[in-house]
């Protein structure tokens, strides 16, 4: 059951990951990140692809972590923080992007990664890598950051840094266009991907255009595995933060206007447009209430309640920052070159396309969310198929034999009719969850009141559930047209917050280019897959679709293998 699963999270969270069998002594989870992206140098309105590794080295292995569930990620310049974003982790492996501003400054950035779980240490160990972003579309650069060159010779030997290649693991084999070296432009190319290896492998997968553009000489997988320091008994923990295991945990400090007592009174929180993003604790003592969620994905309005206050004051909600941009070692400076204005034009034009034409096209989201909450199957009553009444009471009783609407103590509530396994029939009187749009809806007379003319569907969930610390015997969930709660109002003590969730991963494997035959195909990027599973032995069959200009490019294979052993393979390749 849901609420007892968060209560035993909670138990879990407080002894922050302690592992321990009843022969060896108590082992925490220590957590290490990697941070592989599509390339190391960006013109600024470009997207960065991102692929994460969350490793586990308390075992003194390099195995990925089950514990997890979110990464916090920060874009960082020589003057601190300048762009957040959450990404979900999933068995040790999540996957994102960061969409660099036209306006961001040129200059050398660091990607900051880190779990709650890593925030528990003492001293965190945050994961970095350095990144190059270059402005084609204003002078503005990152203060004391840039300096220009005046000699050739300095791009040369970063280049020569950027693309040196780790020694090809075996484990992957690669045929592209039969193996040959020179693949046709504006084609669609078979790609084949084999484990030669004898463990099932994941890795992301990264097809780039080879260009001039300077970057700052990264780290590969192999090296960062070979530096970890595995010897965790030096790492000591100070239990300051609760670790995302199951979702994200949001935090939230309630003030009311009044010194109206609200300890003990349960909060509910509910993610807007969703379907069972909703969750319910007590607020504490000190008006503080944590969330233990299955993680909200995408930008959301949350909808906070405490149907138990008074409805005539107004409640403040403020909601916790997880972020903590550390201050970390000043970053090398960028060097700018003449040399390399024609990349930087061509990367610019690019760029202008992608934005205009191609950025909300040409990926495609990787679904990871399980539904924790409604389980059941739903009894689904498209309002279209019927007859439109006006009145919502005429459709409620008319078409869903499953509900109706009666008047208990001048009371009005929306009462499910509960069948079981034997045909057992009863009514839930006061105990139906209501939703409109993901949102809970107590005062059913709003229900009754709202034009039915704006809903779509109507689903009827017939079951017991258990939402934190309460159950419910149905859930009638009405769903509008747009999903935007149009003419729901709300009590002075609800607030609805803008929240930034965590990121649906996504891969980018331009599948769609040829629709779009009248844009130019300008991608330096034709292929990024950030999550990629490959059992021992089997063959990962692709399509690779060539743009239509000639270059060189760059195919990388970066991973693990199921005991922590790294997987890299790059190859070059020239589209002509």
């Amino acid at each position: 059951m849901r609420g007892i699963l968060l209560i035993l999270i909670l138990a879990f969270n407080i002894s922050t990951a302690i592992a321990q069998s009843p022969k060896t002594a108590p082992v925490r989870v220590v957590e290490r990140m990697y941070i592989a992206t599509d390339r190391d140098a960006y013109v600024a309105g470009e997207p960065i692809w991102i692929s994460l590794y969350c490793f586990d080295i308390s075992t003194g292995l390099g195995r990925l972590s089950s514990f997890s569930s979110v990464a916090y990620i920060e874009l960082q310049n020589a003057l601190g923080t300048s762009i957040t974003t959450k990404i979900a982790i999933n068995n040790g492996r999540g996957a994102g992007r960061i969409e660099l501003p036209p306006v961001l400054a040129t200059g050398n950035y660091r990607i900051v990664a880190y779990t709650g779980q890593m925030l528990n240490e003492v001293n965190p160990a945050f994961s970095q890598k350095q990144i190059s972003v270059y402005n084609t579309l204003t002078s503005e650069r990152v203060p004391g950051n840039v300096v220009v060159g005046n000699k050739d010779s300095i791009v040369v030997e970063e280049f020569k840094k950027k693309t040196s290649f780790d020694e090809t693991n075996k484990s992957v084999d690669v045929r592209i266009y039969g193996n040959n070296s020179v693949i046709p432009s504006k084609s669609r190319i078979p790609l084949t991907v084999t484990n030669t290896g004898s463990r099932d492998i994941d890795v992301h997968i990264s097809i780039v255009r080879n260009d001039s553009l300077p970057a700052p000489a990264g780290t590969g997988l192999l090296a960062f595995l070979k530096d970890l320091d595995y010897n965790t008994g030096n790492v000591h923990f100070a239990n300051g933060h609760t670790a995302d295991y199951e979702g994200e945990v949001i935090k939230v400090k309630v003030t009311p206007e009044t010194n109206e007592p609200l300890t003990d009174k349960v909060i509910w929180l509910s993610a807007a447009g969703g379907l069972s993003d909703i969750y319910t604790t007590l607020i504490d003592s000190s008006g503080r209430a944590t969330f233990f969620t299955n993680s909200v994905f995408g930008d959301r309005e949350l909808v906070l309640d405490v149907p138990e206050a008074d409805t005539n004051i107004t409640l403040t909600y403020e909601m916790a920052d997880h972020f903590v941009k550390p201050s970390l070692e000043p970053l090398p400076k960028l060097i700018l070159q003449r040399n390399i204005s024609e990349t930087l034009k061509r990367r610019s034009q690019e760029m202008q396309v992608w934005r205009r034409f191609i950025a909300d096209t040409l990926f495609e989201k990787i679904k990871l969310k399980k539904d924790p909450l409604l389980t059941i199957n739903s009894k689904l009553y498209k309002l279209d198929d019927y007859t439109r009444f006006p009145v919502m009471k005429e459709v409620v009783s008319e078409f869903i034999p499953e509900l109706r609407f009666r008047k208990v103590d001048e009371k009005t509530y929306l009462q499910m009719i509960l069948s079981d396994q034997l045909s057992n029939v009863s009514i839930s009187k006061y105990n139906t969850l209501v939703l409109l749009d993901g949102i809970p809806v107590f005062d059913h007379s709003k229900i009754l009141n709202y034009d039915p003319l704006k809903v779509k569907s109507i689903n009827v969930y017939n079951g017991e559930f258990l939402i934190g610390y309460l159950s419910f015997n149905g859930i009638a969930s009405f769903e509008t047209y747009k999903r935007d709660y149009s003419g729901l109002k709300f009590n002075r003590n609800t607030r609805i917050l803008d929240f930034k969730g965590v990121q649906f991963p996504s891969r980018f494997i331009g599948k769609e280019v040829r629709d779009g035959k009248k844009n130019p195909d300008m991608r330096s990027v034709i292929y990024w897959d950030p999550m990629v599973s490959i059992k021992k032995g089997d063959n990962l069959d692709l399509t690779l679709i060539t743009p239509n200009y000639e270059g060189e490019f760059i195919i990388t294979i970066e991973g693990v293998d199921s005991e922590g052993k790294s997987i890299v393979y790059k190859k070059e390749f020239s589209i002509k």
